[in-house]
């Protein structure tokens, strides 16, 4: 049974990394598309106008409007095209934001590109209805923020609201690149150790260095699946030697972090339709940035 969202559908998704003076031609289609940038800087051209690329910046390209993009560096962006339901056409017509908007919670888009994946190895009728909602979520999301005068009064994203909320996750979220031991997360809330312990069990169900280290690895494969940093600069980002790494990974994901880059870059730049009969009649080519 065909499941999609009545309002918004993902039609393509793709993680494309480009490198150094390259971009994509000046071009328009007839559905919607969303670039999130991760990590890259550069120019998009959209209506005549140019504006600059930077990074966790989102830029929305509206059905039939001429449009061109080109960095200045190697970049790694999330490419997202969608269609919409009159209702929300009109309001994305309305909305102002071809010169981008920042987007700080990427965590979000890489987790549809992971759903989205696992298409390509096992169909599943209800995984493209989940990337349909969950980007509408996100598409939602900043158009709020776009029509909202008083950003003092929105909500902040977050991945997990039952969690984000604990003071002492929060803490190790920041000190993910430090040394921490249990005495000194202790005497920072100026807890007896041991309480802290009870603290982290009631509500977390696991030990505060448990959690730390879950964290971290957590983080590390974010690291691994989408930046360019080396594997040992993701260790010393997260606090660890690589041979630790290495060992956690292999712990907790069965794979060695270059596993785990190597079996995301195989993603990278692959077409993943969610929408059958959707088909992309003529890419813009690639070229160098001279020629945009």
């Amino acid at each position: 049974m065909k499941l999609r969202d009545r309002q918004l559908e993902v039609l393509w998704i793709a993680r494309i990394d480009y490198s150094r003076n390259s971009g994509i031609k000046e071009h328009a289609h007839d559905f919607y598309q969303l670039l999130l940038i991760i990590e890259g800087e550069g120019t998009v051209k959209c209506n005549g106008q140019l504006y600059p690329i930077s990074s966790k910046h989102c830029y929305l390209f509206k059905k039939g409007v001429q449009h061109s993009f080109s960095f200045i560096n190697d970049s790694i962006t999330i490419d997202i095209k969608f269609s919409l339901s009159e209702e929300l056409e009109e309001t994305i017509m309305k909305s102002e934001w071809d010169g981008g908007v920042q987007f700080d919670n990427v965590s979000l888009f890489k987790e549809l590109v992971q759903l989205s994946s696992l298409n390509l190895k096992e169909a599943n009728d209800l995984v493209p209805f989940r990337v349909d909602v969950g980007f509408k979520g996100i598409l939602l999301k900043i158009l709020q923020d776009k029509l909202t005068e008083n950003k003092s009064n929105q909500v902040p994203v977050t991945i997990s609201e039952s969690n984000e909320g604990f003071p002492m996750v929060q803490y190790l979220k920041q000190n993910l690149s430090s040394t921490i031991n249990l005495k000194e997360m202790a005497d920072h809330f100026g807890f007896h150790p041991h309480y802290l312990i009870e603290l982290f069990k009631k509500n977390l169900g696991t030990t505060p260095m448990q959690y730390l280290q879950t964290l971290r690895i957590e983080k590390a494969k974010e690291y691994l699946e989408f930046s360019s940093h080396s594997i040992s600069e993701i260790a010393d980002l997260i606090g660890l030697t690589p041979q630790y790494l290495s060992r956690l990974c292999v712990e907790r994901y069965g794979k060695s972090p270059s596993k785990i880059r190597e079996q995301m870059r195989t993603v990278v730049g692959k077409d993943i339709i969610l929408e059958q009969d959707f088909m992309i009649t003529s890419q813009p080519v690639i070229t160098t940035t001279e020629n945009i």
